[in-house]
């Protein structure tokens, strides 16, 4: 991927109708990333949720891509309350390198350029968003705890594990 990028990639429908899917609860989780060309969003992977989905997302985030990851997260309350956190996770990992340290600086640039146009759609449906570097940002506790900063009730660990 060494295409120069003049404007921001274009984000087809086929990203906004995978991008609905998840942000209506029809499935746990759509992974985006640039074409070859860097031209075009194009769709990674989707996740069903289920036993093991944790897993299968965090295996669609390369540690030389960046990507960006529409999440529905279904979880429970101490307290029995049943609650799902939509948000948006743009991973931009550290161990991402290019032959040159210019276009290692340039695709890092690019994914913060696209983040702003994506995040504006995202904030419309009361997405929360989350930037992960490493493997510890995206550990699945360290996700709720950053997305249920706020709840009333603690989180039933329990039931994440039970869930995904």
């Amino acid at each position: 991927m060494s295409a120069q990028l003049l404007s921001a990639p274009v984000i087809g429908p086929e990203v906004w109708e995978a991008y609905q899917s998840v942000s209506k609860g029809q499935s746990l989780a759509s992974v985006f990333v640039l074409s070859e060309d860097e031209k075009a969003l194009v769709i990674k992977g989707t996740v069903e949720i289920g036993q093991g989905c944790w897993q299968q997302l965090l295996e669609l985030l390369d540690p030389q891509q960046v990507a960006w990851c529409a999440i529905n997260l279904p979880y429970m309350t101490v307290n029995g309350g049943k609650r799902g956190k939509f948000m948006c996770l743009t991973w931009v990992p550290d161990t991402l390198t290019r032959s040159t340290f210019k276009e290692t600086v340039r695709i890092k640039s690019t994914s913060l350029m696209l983040m702003g146009e994506l995040f504006k759609r995202f904030a419309q449906d009361g997405a929360k968003r989350i930037q992960a570097n490493d493997e510890t940002d995206t550990e699945i506790f360290s996700v709720l705890d950053a997305v249920s900063k706020f709840e009333r009730d603690a989180v039933d660990q329990d039931s994440i594990l039970a869930l995904l």
